[in-house]
């Protein structure tokens, strides 16, 4: 069964915004490590980059019904 034509674009949308995420939370994660800071800071960083990633993956996946 074909979805209408709203929820198509809204699951472009969706998709779009994954990979805005996925791309935030990769080039989070490369510039935490390529730059020296406080280490005590470091781990915060990477787990901000990882939840960007997480679901910038789920949004990529996900499908609408």
């Amino acid at each position: 069964m074909k979805g209408s034509r709203t929820t198509e674009r809204i699951d472009v949308f969706i998709r779009l915004i994954g990979l805005i995420f996925l791309i935030i939370g990769i080039s989070i994660a490369y510039f935490t490590a390529t730059t020296p800071i406080i280490p005590q800071i470091s781990p915060i960083y990477y787990f901000i980059s990882i939840l960007f990633i997480i679901s910038g993956l789920v949004a990529l996946i996900s499908k609408l019904d």
